[in-house]
């Protein structure tokens, strides 16, 4: 389990979700896979993780919460369950994507039938981060699921999932935290002197907690400034050294996220105002803004290099924000 997840294991909200899987659970009436979507940071990981425990300890409780000392949890924490995997990308090896080799480990972990459990489950986080072979390979599974088989898809923008995908999973979608929940929940988790900008926090982070716990670190705070000078017609920003910087503190999807959750506040800003040649400035965003999501999700699928991402993102901004 990733320290994110640790840190957030509390997460609160979405709670018609929980009911749902508790209720599919304890009826036997589990669909083969589920595809966990929403934004990034609401808990999806977390709540896969809970689903797991409490499916594999054979619990009866009236809720998920099972206690790291029970055996199936404890299996799980050190990724040791006979019948429990997790597809993410190696990061120990530097790897950008989850590659179509771990598939195949996927493929043959549900050639076996359970050892100490009735299912067999595989956590994928994310589907985001697999590129169009490991998703074919993938697509394969889910069109002839082994029997006892069971899927938690994580997914962050559900609108760049395959149809061919999406057709053969029940989707459980995540909504947005409220301003109030995120604000309770960073108060709970480090000191209030420390929440030196916390109204900014609590805007860029779109209603997520994740992306709020993310953001008060001081890397992302570098970020989110270059991000504002990138954004600004009039800043000398040296493109070039934006692109080194974010390659080498690997913070594509940050900056990815923050561009889009900026352009989204540019339109809702000229939205307010309501004349006509505002609306053509937010007609000129929402294309900035498809393009900016192609950029990002196709290079992603197709395995493209990180640092062509960056510099095609950072180009596309400046060149299209002020001509």
């Amino acid at each position: 389990m990733d320290n994110t997840s640790k840190v957030t294991s509390d997460f609160i909200g979405n709670n018609n979700i929980a009911e749902f899987m508790l209720n599919s659970i304890n009826t036997n009436k589990l669909h083969h896979a589920y595809l966990l979507s929403g934004v990034k940071g609401l808990g999806k990981a977390t709540f896969a993780y809970r689903c797991a425990k409490y499916i594999l300890s054979d619990s009866i409780e009236k809720d998920m919460n099972i206690g790291n000392s029970v055996k199936a949890s404890k299996l799980i924490e050190s990724e040791s369950h006979p019948d429990f995997m997790v597809l993410k990308k190696d990061i120990e090896n530097e790897k950008s994507l989850i590659e179509i080799d771990q598939v195949r480990d996927c493929i043959n972990f549900f050639n076996h039938t359970p050892i100490l459990g009735g299912y067999k489950i595989c956590i994928i986080d994310s589907l985001d981060e697999m590129n169009i072979n490991s998703t074919n390979a993938l697509l394969k599974i889910l069109e002839e699921p082994p029997l006892n088989s069971l899927f938690f898809i994580i997914s962050h923008n559900r609108d760049a999932i395959l149809p061919t995908i999406k057709s053969r999973c029940l989707n459980l979608q995540f909504k947005k935290f409220s301003n109030d929940e995120i604000e309770g929940f960073l108060k709970t988790k480090i000191s209030i002197d420390e929440l030196y900008d916390l109204s900014e926090i609590i805007d860029l982070s779109n209603g997520s907690i994740g992306r709020a716990l993310e953001l008060i670190n001081e890397d992302s705070q570098e970020i989110n400034l270059k991000i504002r000078k990138l954004f600004n017609e009039y800043s000398d920003e040296d493109l070039y050294e934006l692109e080194n910087f974010l390659r080498s503190s690997n913070k594509l999807d940050m900056f990815f996220e923050l561009s889009i959750v900026k352009i989204d506040k540019l339109i809702r800003e000229l939205s307010l105002k309501g004349h006509k040649y505002e609306n053509e400035k937010i007609d000129k965003f929402f294309h900035i803004r498809e393009k900016i999501q192609k950029i990002y999700y196709e290079g992603k699928k197709y395995n493209n290099l990180n640092n062509h991402i960056i510099l095609d993102l950072i180009l596309l901004i400046k060149k299209s924000l002020y001509i």
